[in-house]
C-alpha cells in the first residue's frame, strides 16, 4: 500500500517533478497549495534594473523574486551590463529559470539554502575587488541570514522587497478535510518553507488536528528550526529543496 505524502508547498512552485519521483519511490503525493503571492514595489525594481552601473550583481534566492524581475522588465529583455556582473541564485530549478526568462547566468545554484550561498560568494569574491552593493529582490517574510552573513563577510545587498506572501485561500479548508475525523491519515506532511509551517499550525491549532500520527519531513535549516519553533518533532531534513533530495529523506525515515 502506498504511503500518502502531503505536499505543502506553494502552488506557483509545484513542479511535477515531485509527484512523478513520489510515486516512482512507492509514495502517493497529495499536494495542498500553502502560500500565496502578490506582487509590489515593481516600479522602484524597475528603476533599479537600469542601472546596473551601481551594482555588483544580483542575488535570487526565490521563484518570486525571477518572477518579479520579469514583470518588473515588463516585456523588455534585462541590460547586457549585468551579464559580466557577479550573479548568484539558490536552487538548479532557479538556475535554469533565470537563464530562461532573463537570459542571465547565475553561480551558487547547488549551495541549497541562503546561509550556504553566502558562503559560496565569499569563496567565489575571494581576491576579487567588490565594493558595490548586491540587487536583492525579496518577500516581505525573508530570513536576514543571507544579509547578516554578507554583511559580517564585508558585502552589502540593497534589498527591495518585490512580492508579499499570505496564506493560500483554500489552505485551511483542504487541511480540515485532510484530517477530518474518520479519515485515513497521510503518513509524511512535506513543509517547504517557515511562513508555510507557520499557517498550517494555526490552522492545525485552530481546529485541533491531530497530526500526531504524521511524520514532519523539513526542506532546508530554517524550515526545521520554525517547526521545532512550534513544537513538532521532525523526522528529516531535505537539505535542498529538490525532489531528490525529499525522496531521500522520506526513504531514510
Amino acid at each position: 500500500m502506498m504511503k500518502k505524502v502531503v505536499i505543502l508547498k506553494s502552488e506557483s512552485d509545484n513542479s511535477e517533478a515531485y509527484p512523478a519521483l513520489l510515486r516512482k519511490h512507492g509514495f502517493e503525493p497529495i499536494f495542498v497549495p500553502t502560500l500565496d503571492f502578490s506582487f509590489k514595489n515593481l516600479d522602484i525594481l524597475r528603476d533599479r534594473l537600469l542601472s546596473p552601473y551601481k551594482y555588483s550583481g544580483l542575488i535570487f534566492t526565490s521563484p518570486r523574486a525571477i518572477t518579479a524581475v520579469r514583470d518588473a522588465l515588463d516585456g523588455n529583455r534585462l541590460k547586457d551590463d549585468w551579464k559580466p556582473l557577479e550573479n548568484y541564485s539558490v536552487g538548479e530549478t532557479s538556475s535554469d529559470l533565470i537563464q530562461r526568462t532573463l537570459e542571465l547566468d547565475t553561480k551558487g545554484q547547488h549551495s541549497g539554502n541562503a546561509s550556504n550561498l553566502a558562503d559560496f560568494i565569499k569563496t567565489d569574491l575571494y581576491n576579487k575587488t567588490v565594493t558595490l552593493p548586491f540587487l536583492f529582490p525579496c518577500g516581505n517574510l525573508k530570513q536576514d541570514v543571507l544579509q547578516n552573513k554578507l554583511s559580517e563577510y564585508g558585502y552589502s545587498l540593497d534589498c527591495v522587497e518585490v512580492y508579499e506572501t499570505v496564506p493560500h485561500r483554500d489552505l485551511e479548508r483542504n487541511l480540515v478535510e485532510l484530517f477530518r475525523e474518520g479519515a485515513e491519515q497521510p503518513g509524511y506532511l512535506l513543509f517547504f518553507s517557515p511562513s508555510g509551517i507557520n499557517y498550517c499550525a494555526s490552522v492545525f491549532e485552530r481546529h485541533k488536528l491531530d497530526i500526531g500520527g504524521c511524520r514532519i519531513v523539513a526542506i532546508g535549516p530554517s524550515t526545521k528550526k520554525a517547526i521545532e519553533n512550534k513544537g513538532y518533532a521532525v523526522h528529516r531534513t531535505a537539505e535542498k529543496p529538490s525532489p531528490e533530495y525529499v525522496v531521500s529523506a522520506l526513504l531514510d525515515t
